[in-house]
């Protein structure tokens, strides 16, 4: 299932649902309903949002060095392909919206 994350400030961001409901989780947001979740991120609430996905990232971050280095020190290297997907990486499209919503005064929704 497809989640789409939708702001008057940026375009339209479509992301897999495990990977939104991770995202969300760290921003306090729920994944509900289940079959059909939905939400918003309102103007007062995304300084907070952005600041724990930055952290998140942050932490992350670091870990996912230290693991790439245990990584490329192991007998092969490291192959870009079979790296996974940090999560950094994965929360960037949304923290960028988050970021401009915030400029512009805008809401944050999501939905199927």
């Amino acid at each position: 299932m497809l989640v789409t994350f939708k702001s008057k400030a940026a375009a339209e961001i479509y992301m897999y649902a495990e990977h939104a409901k991770m995202l969300l989780d760290l921003i306090g947001k729920p994944f509900e309903p289940p079959q059909a979740p939905m939400g918003v991120i309102t103007v007062e609430q995304l300084p907070a949002a952005l600041a724990a996905l930055r952290g998140a990232a942050e932490h992350a971050t670091h870990q996912g060095k230290e693991a790439l280095r245990t990584y490329e020190e192991s007998e092969r290297p490291a192959d870009p392909l079979t790296m996974p997907v940090s999560l950094a990486q994965r929360a960037y499209p949304l923290m960028d919206m988050l970021e401009r919503a915030e400029k512009k005064g805008a809401v944050v929704t999501w939905g199927v």
